[in-house]
């Protein structure tokens, strides 16, 4: 994967989390009395690859009916360091994203690590100590089609260094607009699109809509069978064409693993009675001063993760019908627009010039539909992923 679109991936992990954060602490009508300090608790996420690109996220939570947009924490020093204490290792803070630190680099599976955080107001917090876990491959990425609609599975391995699970995925898929056009107005007239211009089919995304984890020690074997990853419906435009989802698998301890079931709980079951609170989310970073009773959110693994990227073509699960909303209503204008009238009509675009009419020979001029139907970009990309392979 290059390294910009690892970049997105990641800041899509760090969104997520804010996202689930923001909403367990949604519950009403509980009014709770909250001094000003603990509105911004400092959230410290991540993964240190032993041989890779690690990533570490620092931001602020806001208050609850805060609409603002999340606070992230720039200006800090990030860095890695042995528990001998001998080297150390700086992360870079992203030119494109505040708060989010990225390094480069391979370090030795069979030490252990501390993560420091030392922040522009000279707050210090320090990781416990990081064993590195070595994850297993992903034995087997998979899909079933069945009766409404296709599940996506991953089995793997564990062993006695490796029982607990955490896996993240990225769904990328190509959708078509509701009406193509190939014509594009500009400088008074209409012209054919070139290739770059194409706004009739596009590439869209997700990132880990749900957290999945798995404990390997409860099966024979450690053995971890078809566990299911995604369940695309029927109907959904996810398969109208081509569909891709790259799963990451990482193997982590048990403290993380708790951590991350909490949050699962949570995101599964909002403010159910038996839901943990939020008060429990801790995680493994702590303020230096022992002194200092300040919160601090977020838990740091590490080691060496395993991925794997399968395609899914339409042909593989049809017949596949597809209904996408937004396209529902979609259809050309009735009327013909003379090409002396093609600037009044198109030139705000609102709408586009869709098809080109003629009666024999004779050119007659255009029809037209909204952008809303012929623009995918509204909904999308127009420009392919990289790692796409058609």
């Amino acid at each position: 994967m290059k390294s910009s679109k690892l970049k997105t991936v990641l800041l899509k992990i760090f969104s997520f989390l804010m996202l689930v954060l923001s909403i367990i602490s949604c519950r009403d009508p509980f009014e709770p009395e909250i001094i000003r300090q603990d509105l911004a608790i400092l959230v410290v996420e991540g993964y240190v690859e032993v041989d890779g690109e690690s990533f570490i996220s620092l931001s602020r939570t806001s208050p609850v009916r805060d609409t603002a947009s999340v606070v992230f924490e720039s200006g800090a020093r990030v860095f890695l360091i042995p528990e001998s204490g001998t080297s150390f290792w700086d992360f870079e803070e992203s030119e494109d994203q505040a708060g989010f630190y990225t390094l480069e680099g391979s370090f030795d599976p069979n030490q252990k690590y501390f993560l420091n955080v030392w922040l522009s107001n000279g707050e210090m917090y320090q990781s416990e100590l990081l064993t590195p876990i070595i994850t297993p491959d992903i034995e087997e990425l998979g899909w079933l089609r069945d009766e409404v609609g296709v599940e996506i599975f991953v089995s793997t391995n564990g062993n006695e260094d490796a029982r607990y699970f955490l896996w993240t995925y990225n769904e990328d898929w190509i959708f078509n607009a509701g009406i193509s056009s190939f014509l594009i107005f500009e400088n008074g007239g209409v012209r054919e699109r070139r290739e770059e211009e194409r706004v009739d089919r596009c590439w869209s995304s997700t990132f880990m809509p749900r957290i999945v984890l798995q404990n390997s020690a409860r099966f024979d074997g450690n053995r971890i069978l078809e566990r299911e990853l995604v369940r695309i419906p029927n109907l959904s435009e996810k398969l109208q064409r081509r569909y891709s989802i790259e799963v990451v698998q990482r193997a982590i301890d048990q403290d993380a693993f708790d951590f991350w079931e909490i949050l699962r709980k949570n995101s599964d079951d909002i403010g159910g009675i038996f839901s943990p609170l939020p008060s429990l989310i801790s995680g493994n970073i702590n303020n230096v001063d022992e002194k200092k009773d300040e919160n601090v959110i977020g838990f740091i693994s590490m080691g060496r993760s395993s991925r794997k990227r399968i395609y899914i073509d339409q042909a593989d699960v049809a017949p596949w019908r597809v209904e996408i909303p937004e396209y529902e209503f979609c259809n050309l204008s009735m009327d013909t627009i003379p090409p002396e009238l093609a600037s009044s009509r198109f030139r705000t675009g609102v709408e586009i010039p869709a098809r080109i009419l003629f009666d024999g020979p004779f050119f007659l001029g255009y029809r037209g539909a909204s952008r809303e139907c012929v623009d995918c970009t509204l909904r999308g990309s127009n420009v392919k992923p990289e790692f796409w392979e058609d």
